[in-house]
This record gives structure tokens, C-alpha cells and sequence, in this order.
């Protein structure tokens, strides 16, 4: 996989990633809220997402129906490399503590996130 996936691709992979298998048209009512595009233009992005090996399709009965060869996790992840590797140790922190304010995380989160921080420390987990 590349780097990291553009945001138009971004938004087809978290649709396949909730709803696959899709046909085009499924595809197309999924997304309708998210872009405002016609027909050829997810042709285009669909074309050039197979040729990268990002979607797959079979097709059945004379149409493709589109599946992600991705796991969601695995492009998180590249996203993740790339962006940290792009900066600085305390740029890179101060990022994670304006994301992690900004998130609005329950309760239940906020302990998961102590509980993983205190793990990664090699010190003992702390209540919230």
C-alpha cells in the first residue's frame, strides 16, 4: 500500500469498510451525503483503486460488486506512520494531546486511554 489513501478514497474505503459488498449503485446511494458526484467519477476512483489494489470486485450478472482488500486498521495505521514520521517528537505529542482533548471522550474512553498510557509507561494503571 502507498502512504497513505487521499480523501475522496478515504471516503469510498469507510463506506466498502461499513456496507461491503456494494454494487456501483449502492455505492453511489451510500455516499450521496458525503460527495456530489456522477456516475463516470466513481467509475474513475473505482478503476484507479483496483488498479492500486486497494478494492477488489466481482461481477455477478454483468455488474462489479466492489469489496475493500484493505482492513480499515492497516490504512489507519500507514495514515498514523505517515504523519508522525513528518514530525518532530514534541510536535508529534503535542498533536496526540490536541487530539485527545478535541475527541470529546466518554468516561468509559478516558479510563481505556489511562489504562493504555499506564501500560505503554511500564507504571501501574490509575483511576480516573
Amino acid at each position: 500500500m502507498r502512504e497513505t489513501l487521499s480523501k475522496n478514497e478515504w471516503i469510498i474505503m469507510e463506506t466498502l469498510w461499513q456496507r461491503a459488498p456494494l454494487y456501483l449503485s449502492e455505492l453511489m446511494v451510500a455516499m450521496k451525503t458525503s460527495v456530489d458526484w456522477n456516475r463516470s467519477s466513481y467509475l474513475t476512483y473505482l478503476k484507479r483503486m483496483a488498479d492500486q489494489g486497494l478494492v477488489g470486485f466481482e461481477t455477478v450478472r454483468g455488474s462489479r460488486r466492489y469489496v475493500p482488500l484493505l482492513r480499515r486498521d492497516e490504512c489507519v495505521e500507514a495514515e498514523s506512520d505517515a504523519l508522525l514520521g513528518r514530525m518532530s517528537e514534541q510536535s508529534a505529542k503535542l498533536l496526540l494531546v490536541s487530539m485527545v482533548q478535541k475527541s470529546g471522550l466518554g468516561e468509559t474512553d478516558r479510563k481505556a486511554l489511562q489504562e493504555l498510557i499506564a501500560r505503554l509507561g511500564g507504571g501501574p494503571e490509575t483511576e480516573a
